[in-house]
């Protein structure tokens, strides 16, 4: 626990003393953008020339209460700025946005790390021009929210909070998107949650906490009808060998949770029991990682895992195996930059692109080998953002 604090006061002083030069040189941590409105989170007005049918959209959150749209090239995956950014809250609640996407792509959800105004969001996506428009029903916590789930269906939202052991539960209405916090909620967790995911049968919630090195992992059986969660039996369970437990994440064919541990720089991965949800370490795990993990995605094929190492400012890479074993990709770990410290990594729908978001207000983006996980920068990379990234997601809309 106390090496965790001092590992993040660390990387929090570094961003500080970034924002600060990039401030002196006219850069600035301003919390208008200048092309998105920071009265209420509206609709935003921008939108060019109507996007291909079919467009990959990748969504940017900041450190200032702003998502930025960005279109995905097919081809190179390059990104292209498509639409306004959108300030998803006021002044007084803006800070560190986290970003997810429904199972269609039509609808964004996103927290904002700040109180005082609407901080928990529901957006919907043009997909001809990747323009967003803010959902009626926001919600607003008097505790900072600092990540969300939402499961396959679409009908709940799962939302954890600054230095609160328990994960705010919310019914998602099925055409408005207005979130409604369900009865007998929230559900408690054993220690301060850094990760949340919902397995693809949307039948489990896992969450990683703040507790004893080697039992941070915290279980949840969730009710089909009403998103409801219940503790499972033999929760917390073990990631031994593990401590800090940050990004987490369920593989598309439900067998295996992942799991980036920050305070032993290294992966655990655990098999889940799809009957019981009960989770057990695989052999060989945990599996050494780059310097201080957090971030963690996996691709659509369930072959590949990206870790964004913070404390090494890189980027590392395995392909996971039939039994769970993780295989470090030739290569690997990949240097982001000095001052990368990435925080949240997408893949794209065709599971081709992956991108990570970096300090120095940029995305990087790689192509990538689904089956081998061989990695190329992308042409133009990293993409200036324009702000210190946080949330990333991918969406294709569906029609």
């Amino acid at each position: 626990m106390e090496r965790d604090v001092l590992n993040k006061a660390a990387l929090t002083l570094t961003a500080v003393l970034l924002v600060a030069v990039l401030a002196g040189c006219g850069g600035g941590g301003s919390n208008n953008t200048g092309t998105g409105s920071n009265g209420g989170g509206g609709s935003n007005s921008g939108g060019g020339s109507p996007l291909p049918a079919g467009t990959e959209l990748l969504y940017v959150g900041d450190n200032v209460g702003t998502i930025h749209p960005f279109s995905v090239d097919a081809t190179s995956g390059a990104l292209t700025p498509v639409a306004a950014p959108v300030a998803i809250t006021n002044l007084a609640a803006a800070a560190d946005i986290s970003v997810v996407a429904d199972s269609s792509g039509k609808v964004l959800y996103a927290t904002s790390a700040g109180t005082g105004g609407p901080n928990v969001i529901a957006l919907t996506v043009d997909p001809s021009t990747g323009a967003l428009t803010v959902a009626p029903g926001s919600q607003t916590l008097s505790t900072p929210p600092v990540g969300l789930a939402v499961d396959p269906a679409g009908k709940n939202l799962y939302v954890i909070l600054e230095n609160t052991p328990e994960v705010l539960c919310f019914s998602i209405a099925p055409t408005t998107h207005v979130l409604t916090p369900l009865a007998g909620q929230p559900a408690g967790t054993p220690g301060i949650p850094h990760g949340i995911t919902v397995d693809p049968s949307g039948a489990f919630v896992y969450v990683t906490f703040e507790g004893t090195a080697g039992q941070e992992i915290a279980g949840f059986s969730r009710d089909p009808n009403t998103g409801a969660l219940t503790v499972l039996s033999g929760s917390p369970f073990a990631n031994i060998g593990g401590d800090s437990p940050q990004g987490i994440s369920v593989t598309p064919n439900g067998k295996f949770v992942v799991v980036a541990n920050q305070a032993t720089s290294n992966v655990s991965v655990l098999s889940l029991t799809s009957t019981t949800g009960a989770l057990t370490d695989v052999a060989g795990s945990p599996f050494a990682s780059g310097n201080q993990p957090a971030p963690l995605a996996i691709d659509r094929s369930g072959n590949v895992v990206f870790v964004g190492d913070t404390g090494g400012n890189s980027l590392s890479a395995y392909t996971i195996s039939g039994t769970g074993a993780l295989t470090p990709i030739a290569g690997t770990p990949i240097p982001l930059g000095s001052i990368a410290q990435p925080s949240s990594i997408a893949v794209d729908a065709s599971d081709k692109f992956v991108y990570i978001s970096i300090v120095a207000r940029k995305v990087a983006g790689f192509s990538f080998n689904s089956t081998t996980g061989a990695l190329t920068p992308i042409s133009g990379s990293p993409f200036v953002v324009g702000q210190v990234t946080r949330g990333v997601v991918v969406v294709k809309p569906s029609s």
